[in-house]
């Protein structure tokens, strides 16, 4: 019989509940509590989850029986939260991303060097069966030599979205649509393309009454070569499916919305004929998602703590994408150079 792993939930918004709905799937993890940020919230919330919802930290941190704590509250403060977790000797897996600034997730490499704890992030679309597709075709070379690559995360929220909420306040957002919405298409482009030695953006904030960005956009210039453009935002009525479109010089590929749209290579475009995956998009409903990758997530920081393996988004993978955000922040149009993170 195989032994269990025991999880602990710290959020009780609508990610925790998508854990905690993974998590009563998989036969090998067991939910045991739940921790919320009052009293109040602890009781309007306890009948939606299948475990205990505390609001007091030492019920959940202190239980022998957790293993890992899933954490799923607000981005900026993620790092004091991973900090308690291991101190309290809890493996981590963290929702996206790890931490707004590369200060602070330099401060989290520190304190889990130092606790000896495992650390994962939850990118769930790296798991997606027709990424993994499109990550082969370019890894086989059917495009040729990558020439450009074009993403957009032009999503729509409405104003009821932002309102009396942290989302969107570069405290605990840090910055709106790119840091919250379009961090994980941004992982793909960059588990994709691999990392970028140039860039320069623009943001903004002209529709929704936030401190952060409701619209943005970037171009760079990836390390292998091939140039590059983002857009992005939460003002772009009624938002469309997220895409990657990458030309080589052997033809092009159009993901988009989860799944391999289209293809100019014949041989990618035969095999489009069969595939009947639909992940869904959050272009205008966050939560228009499936939890497949989100299960493929959590059994994958089960092989972390049981066959002590290192996790498959790790803290250098999870920083990428928060490094090049920040540098799309700081560029204000000025082209800036990307140090390598290692």
């Amino acid at each position: 019989m195989e032994s269990s792993v025991g999880f602990g939930i710290i959020g009780t918004g609508n990610i925790a509940l998508l854990h905690a709905a993974c998590i009563e799937k998989i036969s090998n993890a067991e939910l045991l509590g739940v921790l919320s940020k009052s009293q109040s919230r602890a009781l309007q919330m306890a009948p939606k989850f299948i475990a205990p919802v505390f609001w007091e930290e030492d019920s959940v941190l202190e239980n022998p029986k957790v293993d890992v704590i899933i954490i799923c509250n607000e981005s900026g403060l993620h790092g004091e939260t991973i900090s308690k977790i291991a101190k309290a000797g809890k493996h981590i897996l963290c929702e996206k991303p790890l931490e707004t600034s590369l200060e602070k997730i330099d401060v989290i490499e520190s304190v889990v060097k130092k606790n000896q704890v495992k650390l994962a992030c939850v990118f769930q679309n790296r798991e997606n069966p027709e990424f993994k597709k499109l990550k082969k075709f370019l890894a086989e070379g059917v495009l040729g030599k990558p020439l450009l690559c074009q993403t957009s995360i032009n999503w729509y929220r409405p104003e009821e979205y932002y309102h009396d909420s942290w989302r969107g306040t570069k405290k605990l957002d840090g910055g709106a649509a790119f840091m919250n919405q379009g961090i994980h298409t941004i992982d793909l482009m960059l588990h994709l393309m691999g990392d970028v030695s140039e860039i320069s953006g623009y943001i903004d904030t002209l529709h929704h009454n936030i401190e952060g960005e409701d619209v943005g956009v970037a171009s760079f210039r990836f390390k292998n070569g091939a140039l590059g453009t983002l857009s992005g935002g939460t003002a772009l009525f009624p938002g469309l499916p997220e895409s990657i479109h990458i030309y080589g010089t052997l033809g092009s590929i159009f993901f988009s919305g989860g799944k391999i749209v289209s293809s100019t290579v014949e041989s990618v475009q035969k095999e489009l004929e069969n595939s009947t995956v639909d992940s869904g998009s959050g272009a205008s409903d966050p939560m228009a998602i499936s939890d497949e990758f989100h299960q493929a997530v959590i059994k994958d920081m089960i092989e972390v703590v049981t066959l002590d393996k290192k996790p498959k988004v790790d803290l250098w993978e999870a920083k990428k994408s928060v490094a090049l955000i920040n540098a799309i922040y700081k560029s204000n149009g000025n082209a800036l150079l990307l140090k390598s993170l290692q």
